[in-house]
């Protein structure tokens, strides 16, 4: 929920100030929901309760330092920093284009997943998990702690939960704790076989279209010896499936209608959790500015009072426009109000999120 004003730079304080007018979309705790924003929340209130100055400070002490996690960072100049580090990429099924390393997404989400790290730190991370909350003789976390983390909260399916930052899957010859993490360039997974002491880490430096999540499933499964299943086939043909239909979103239509005059549009308008926000026409081309943040929308033409919005490679934004790739960011309707007048712009992303902007 909202997750898209951190792509277009919204800061922390922001961020957690949008939830207050994010409709719910069930009851609390009925249906699965996922946000990252709830995670910067949790990330303060632990930094208040052991009086550190933030979330980081929290993980370097409690978790990094301990298990002697030496190369793992959570700042893009950390990566940049480190004399072996990958360069990400962005994928689609034709194949996959190197891009910059970007400063702000994933590290305004903080901890909901803003870590640097590397195959040799996380099998030390791992090795604590199955260790009980243990390392090397040293006792980090306790046992207690540890299993309430793992314990379901939501049903995803009859066979998946939720848990506190896990996911929970119940399988023909045991049980898989897992999760995966995924920016525009790199992804990651990782998973658990409890009843067989075993951890499996995948990372990646593409996009996480779904592979990393198919390799720890699947080597889940064989050391498990549940039935075999071609995981990384079936990812990849929904993974394609997915790049079509968002590509097909934005084709424009055969015979688009004719829009209203882009002079008609230009003024400022206001969301609750965007802030405010101006339509600006520049060389005839219109776009959408975001006063807090400094990101800027280009809105091209698509079918009558509907635009579609790309993200404007400039500043600090350069990297994740590109990052992003050629397809637009989502649409911009420009709708009336109950006065006849063109006073509300929509803007929905693919995620199916939708927020009104109202002309001030």
């Amino acid at each position: 929920m909202n997750d898209a004003l951190g792509s277009l730079g919204f800061d922390e304080a922001a961020l957690i100030r949008s939830l207050r007018h994010v409709e719910p979309v069930s009851s609390f705790r009925t249906t699965f929901a996922y946000t990252n924003i709830t995670h910067l929340l949790a990330g303060r209130i632990v930094a208040k309760a052991a009086n550190a100055t933030d979330w980081n400070a929290v993980l370097r002490q409690e978790l990094l330092e301990p298990l002697g996690m030496t190369h793992s960072t959570y700042t893009a100049a950390g990566i940049e920093a480190s004399a072996n580090h990958a360069s990400g990429h962005r994928w689609a099924p034709q194949g996959t284009t190197e891009v910059p390393l970007d400063e702000i997404f994933p590290y305004v989400y903080g901890g909901a997943g803003d870590i640097n790290s590397s195959i040799e730190d996380l099998e030390r991370w791992v090795r604590m998990q199955l260790g009980n909350g243990t390392f090397e003789g040293r006792r980090i976390i306790s046992p207690e702690s540890l299993a309430f983390t793992r314990r379901p909260k939501v049903a995803i399916t009859d066979q998946i939960s939720y848990a506190m930052g896990w996911m929970i899957n119940q399988t023909p010859n045991g049980t898989i704790v897992w999760h995966n993490g995924g920016t525009p360039s790199f992804g990651a997974d990782i998973g658990l076989a409890p009843e067989k002491n075993v951890g499996v880490i995948v990372l990646t430096n593409g996009m996480n279209a779904g592979l990393p999540d198919a390799i720890g499933l699947w080597s889940l499964d064989r050391i498990l010896n549940n039935p075999k299943v071609d995981i990384v086939a079936q990812t990849l043909k929904v993974a394609t499936s997915r790049f079509e239909t968002e590509a097909a979103l934005f084709a424009p239509p055969p015979n688009p209608r004719a829009g209203p005059a882009p002079a008609s549009l230009v003024g400022s308008y206001a969301n609750a959790s965007f802030g405010k926000a101006a339509v600006v026409q520049r060389a005839g081309a219109l776009s959408l500015e975001f006063e807090s943040s400094g990101a800027r929308l280009t809105l091209a033409p698509w079918n009558g009072a509907v635009f579609t919005a790309k993200l404007v490679p400039q500043g600090r934004f350069v990297a994740l426009a590109e990052d992003s790739g050629p397809l637009p960011q989502g649409l911009v309707e420009f709708q009336i109000d109950k006065e006849a007048k063109l006073n509300v712009l929509r803007l929905s992303f693919g995620d199916g999120q939708a927020y009104d902007f109202k002309r001030e």
